[in-house]
């Protein structure tokens, strides 16, 4: 008989964490090389932004389906299958060279992200015990945030030094190498997740609708994506406005995503000793006070500094909410795969309203209001996860 090798939980969030660092490094290289796609190809201003924009209508289309697909079929077997794909999917945008080959390969990739973040995860805190699990998915959060930092790096210096053909035919490799990793990786099951009475994904959405750890983790994930590309919008204005050049815009992001790795590690630091609700309530509130300040005349550096601590605030919302959708999802009964599905659509819906809307308040000429509107979620966010946390605390 063949020994079956155990479950390694530090294996194998290194090998999620990896998916899902390359996934978010593939996002990001997009960015520095919209004036080269600008130049080569003729694309318009709007067109670029089809072909960013194209990525994450991806999640939010897939999120669900990709989760509910994972329930039942498996989500290791799912993830593998997505992550075989996108071996394929990204080096293919080294190749596309039309508008239309640009979007569909953000498309394809979209897909494969949207599988990497529903059914990766729920594969993740399927296979580790309760008390690593938390640790696990920051973790995981963590290596998409150094993804922040290492994605332009990859668009844009890599791409300089060595082309774009051999930079994501590297990238292509790498993805190769993660999915022979992760076939002999044991963990997770083959088939559908074991729950009894195991509900649909807009089930949570129905159970995030009453106080609990649902709502907690969708209104996090939610506040988060509105406020976050918001201030990617107003920010890099602001700094335009006052003569900064890209090039120190870039640093300025770039500090905040340090920040962002240092806070997240923190936060799987301290593990269970770190009272995860009320810092969900507390860092949105927190964020509140910030931009209020930020609708006074302030300088350049002041406004970079608030700017960086938002950015670091914002980072253990977000891999805090995951760890606390898994737990939510298994108390409420429903598929994690699901639940994860319904998160990331939430991330998606923010993402794509929220520089929208604030484009259409900047034309008009009145960026003082979008800064209001955000610090009145942040306060109103801190406030409703505070009913929410009481009545966990009750239950």
């Amino acid at each position: 008989m063949v020994a079956v090798r155990p479950v390694s939980p530090r294996r194998l969030t290194a090998l999620i964490s990896a998916l899902i660092f390359l996934d978010m490094a593939t996002w990001l290289a997009a960015v520095p090389l919209i004036p080269v796609w600008h130049d080569e190809f003729g694309l318009t201003d709007a067109q670029a932004g089809v072909v960013l924009g194209a990525y994450s209508l991806s999640v939010l289309v897939f999120a669900i389906p990709a989760g509910w697909v994972a329930d039942r079929i498996g989500a290791r077997r799912l993830t593998l299958l997505a992550a075989a794909c996108f071996v394929v999917a990204a080096p293919a945008i080294a190749f596309a060279d039309t508008f239309v080959l640009l979007v569909l390969v953000r498309i394809v990739q979209g897909i494969c992200s949207a599988v990497v973040w529903s059914a990766g995860l729920a594969w993740l805190s399927g296979a580790v015990d309760v008390d690593y699990r938390p640790r696990a998915l920051t973790i995981a959060n963590a290596c998409a945030t150094i993804a922040t930092i290492g994605g332009p790096l990859l668009g844009g210096p890599i791409v300089s030094r060595f082309g774009i053909t051999a930079s994501f035919a590297g990238l292509g490799l790498l993805v190769a190498l993660i999915v022979l990793w992760g076939i002999f990786e044991p963990g997770g099951v083959s088939g559908a997740i074991p729950h009894e009475d195991r509900h649909g994904p807009f089930v949570a959405l129905r159970h995030a609708l009453q106080p609990g750890l649902l709502q907690v983790s969708f209104i996090s994930i939610g506040f988060i994506s509105l406020m976050m590309a918001s201030l990617q919008l107003l920010a890099p204005l602001f700094f335009a406005d006052q003569g900064v050049t890209s090039a120190a815009i870039g640093w300025i992001f770039t500090s905040g995503s340090v920040l962002s790795v240092i806070a997240i590690l923190a936060v799987a630091r301290l593990g269970s000793r770190l009272n995860h609700l009320l810092a969900l309530v507390i860092l949105p509130i927190v964020s509140g006070v910030l931009v209020i300040v930020l609708l006074f005349p302030i300088s350049v550096p002041t406004y970079a500094v608030i700017l960086i601590l938002l950015i670091g605030l914002a980072a253990p919302i977000f891999a805090i909410a995951y760890p606390t959708c898994a737990v939510g999802a298994r108390a409420a009964k429903i598929g994690e795969g699901g639940a994860f599905g319904m998160l990331n659509a939430i991330w998606a819906v923010g993402s794509l309203i929220a520089p929208v809307l604030a484009g259409v308040v900047l034309e008009r000429g009145a960026p003082w209001l979008v800064y209001l509107l955000v610090a009145i979620l942040s306060l109103a966010v801190g406030l409703v996860l505070l009913r929410s946390r009481a009545a966990v605390a009750v239950n």
